[in-house]
């Protein structure tokens, strides 16, 4: 049932954080600083306990979210949070079917050493979503294991949620999204060949293939290429898929390094957005456009200069 590779074996007590955790937000570090707490305590292990494909995909996938980050980025992230064993449960209708005191049994028999589960405040669990925050305490109790809820973290009134962080890209707000992340939003992808328009402008462009479709809103930003040898600022342009003007370039994220002139291709690439600063233009001519990719460039390193490290 469970996938975790590379966890060791171990009969220390296990405290297990179970969710979704896409993107790894501020609310779910919080579970997973509480999950490393309790393990401390009790000299045990702080684990994750997540789900592929997301419970939406197989539930209701017309209504199915744009995930904010990949499988890998994803277990880099809660690594990174001090979890040190991360298992993940493959999401089936016949696990979909278990009632919430099924499920915790199934937990039990799945980690012998379970001793402790902690959720976030709006996590659900079971057939029809039937257990939740209040009953988990008393179903855990009847299985010999402690259940911790952490509660909401707020931003501007309001808990912090993968939703929230998506609806934030899609608008182009990348600093509410990166206020909520706890980190600039990113997409993993490979550098591709591509039509070299930029590059007789002046102005060369990385052209990132990202395997996630989530895009922020269609327009030009800056951001930051993480390469081997570290991040490197630069302008990037989102184009808008409704616009035939723009449907050559498909799936592709362009990104404008100034100083950097190597040979990208082929090489997984992660671009971070940290704020939009314009949508999209028509120009008359080359130079126009030209003139504008300057001005955009120039934008983008101050934008960049701004940010803390």
């Amino acid at each position: 049932m469970r996938s975790a590779p590379g966890n060791p074996v171990s009969s220390a007590p296990l405290v297990l954080a179970i969710g979704q955790f896409d993107g790894v937000h501020l609310g779910h570090q919080a579970v997973f600083r509480a999950a490393g707490a309790s393990a401390e305590k009790r000299g045990g292990i702080p684990g994750c306990l997540t789900f592929s494909p997301h419970v939406a995909q197989l539930l209701d996938p017309a209504r199915a979210p744009l995930l904010l980050a990949t499988p890998e980025q994803n277990q880099a992230l809660i690594a990174a949070c001090g979890i040190q064993q991360i298992h993940t449960f493959p999401f089936t209708r016949a696990l979909a079917a278990l009632g919430p005191d099924e499920f915790l049994s199934l937990l039990k028999l799945e980690f012998p050493n379970l001793a402790e589960i902690v959720v976030g405040r709006n996590f659900t669990f079971g057939k029809d979503r039937a257990g939740n925050g209040d009953t988990l305490p008393e179903l855990a109790r009847a299985l010999g294991l402690r259940a911790q809820i952490v509660p909401h973290v707020e931003r501007e009134g309001a808990p912090i949620s993968s939703s929230r962080i998506r609806a934030a890209v899609r608008a182009g707000d990348l600093p509410l999204a990166q206020a909520m992340l706890g980190r600039a939003f990113s997409l993993a992808g490979t550098v591709v060949h591509g039509r070299a328009v930029g590059r007789k402008l002046g102005f060369p462009t990385a052209n990132i293939r990202p395997e996630l479709p989530i895009r922020p809103a269609p327009g030009i930003y800056a951001a930051r290429l993480r390469l081997q040898d570290g991040p490197h600022p630069g302008a990037a342009f989102v184009p808008d898929p409704a616009d035939p003007a723009q449907a050559h370039f498909g799936k592709i994220v362009e990104v404008h390094l100034p100083g950097l002139s190597r040979n990208l291709y082929d090489l997984a690439v992660e671009i971070s957005f940290t704020r939009r600063l314009r949508g999209h233009m028509s120009f008359p001519d080359a130079a126009a456009a030209a003139a504008q990719i300057a001005r955009d460039t120039a934008a983008a390193l101050q934008a960049d200069a701004q940010e803390t490290p």
